[in-house]
């Protein structure tokens, strides 16, 4: 069958798009700007080509998006390019620094038609398994961003009003944040009587114990603040506590939203027998930078590689270097982290392997992405088999393992 080699070099207005047949030859440039009709003008072209019998491939840096949904919509074989191999790619045609997008787009295409054995096809997700990623990044980006809401009140609350981050442990709690929004200046928490403090306290639900001790905490003195200083950052902390509120409700109603819809999925039947898999945001995470694409992760090795968890190790002669891996899936990295702490309070080999990596003199960071490898190697057999978490059997295999360890030592 005939083939077509598309390169795109995606944009936010437009892409240039270049397309070359087996030979190399140009067949076609055009700038796809984000119209409908300039879309579905080069979505009737993609169809007369299919059914002209022509195999289209096409080469992108951009792994996801509506370029890419179109055009696997209309049958085109998608292969992701890391855009360090493109940069690599531009001086096999080029000495020059000189670039631009149309040549851009060009040495994609010959670069997917002269190395597509070793590059890899797009396999993308269901649906369901789709919205699911979309859902858990985004309710990561919301957390990332509450987090720094968070370093921002704390930052300007010790600029003219510490007392409220000695009252309370959690600034995002709705105590702290109601506290704030009625007495948002030193002078107004100075005026506050008992009988309001035991209201405010009541309505909140604490123990007379604890009232008191915080009632002893908020009588003694603070440090004097220039009142124009108090005013400005008084301001400022009220915009950020109702920022903090809406961020806290957005927050609560993802996490909600996620865990319904990954109960709902088939693949929580096997996930959820993962140590403190019934609850919370990690596994249906983890589980959505997996997907449900078959073929996708092609060994144990792959999926610890993109995650972060083995190191990149460099030899050359007598030369041999080990390092940490930061190109990987960042996501992935911090879900499977998760993961192995939660772990650490459900599994008792996992707790054992774990202070084994720490007796051998590793951080607690480094045992803990080892033994996320570990983990990696069981989800990986769950995620292409389909099966649940049998940590009988499991235990079984550790201790074949070492019993075949000791016959050969």
């Amino acid at each position: 069958m005939a083939r077509y080699i598309l390169g795109v070099d995606w944009a936010d207005q437009s892409h240039e798009i270049c397309v070359v047949d087996e030979q190399g030859e140009r067949i076609k440039e055009q700038t796809l700007t984000n119209t409908v009709d300039s879309f579905s003008a080069f979505g009737r072209w993609l169809y007369e080509c299919t059914a002209d019998g022509l195999e289209l491939w096409a080469a992108i840096e951009k792994p996801e998006g509506r370029i890419i949904d179109f055009l696997l919509d209309h049958g085109v074989l998608v292969y992701p390019i890391n855009p360090k191999s493109l940069d690599r790619a531009r001086d096999r045609f080029r000495v020059s620094r000189s670039k631009s997008d149309a040549f851009d787009a060009w040495v994609l295409a010959q670069f997917l038609r002269t190395d597509h054995a070793h590059l890899s096809p797009l396999c993308p997700n269901s649906p369901p398994a789709a919205e699911l990623k979309l859902l858990t990044r985004d309710y990561q980006k919301l957390v990332q961003q509450k987090t720094r809401w968070i370093n921002q009140l704390k930052a300007t609350l010790k600029e003219y009003y510490p007392r409220p981050l000695e009252l309370f442990e959690l600034i995002t709690c709705p105590t702290a944040l109601d506290f704030l929004q009625r007495y948002p200046t030193p002078e107004k928490a100075q005026r506050l009587t008992k009988k309001q403090w035991r209201t405010f306290a009541q309505k909140h639900r604490w123990n007379a114990g604890h009232l008191e001790q915080v009632w002893q905490i908020l009588r003694q003195p603070q440090l004097p603040i220039a009142a124009h200083v108090v005013r400005a950052k008084a301001r400022l902390m009220i915009h950020l506590v109702d920022q903090l509120r809406l961020q806290v409700h957005a927050i609560e109603d993802y996490k909600r939203a996620i865990e319904q819809m990954f109960a709902a999925l088939p693949a929580a039947t096997w996930a959820q027998s993962l140590p403190g898999g019934k609850s919370g945001t990690t596994l249906p995470t983890l589980w959505a930078e997996l997907g449900d694409a078959v073929g996708r992760w092609h060994s144990f090795r792959h999926l610890q590689a993109q995650a972060g968890t083995t190191p990149v190790t460099r030899t050359s002669g007598k030369f041999k270097q080990v390092h940490f891996r930061f190109a990987c899936n960042k996501v992935m990295r911090y879900a499977i982290n998760w993961m192995a702490q939660l772990s650490l309070q459900h599994c008792e080999w996992a707790k054992v392997y774990y202070d084994r990596q720490r007796a051998r003199g590793h951080s607690h960071q480094q045992a803990i992405r080892v033994l996320g490898a570990k983990w990696l190697k069981i989800i990986f057999t769950m995620w292409r088999d389909h099966v649940s978490y049998d940590e009988t059997f499991h235990l079984a295999n550790i201790a074949r393992q070492e019993m075949r360890q000791a016959i050969l030592a």
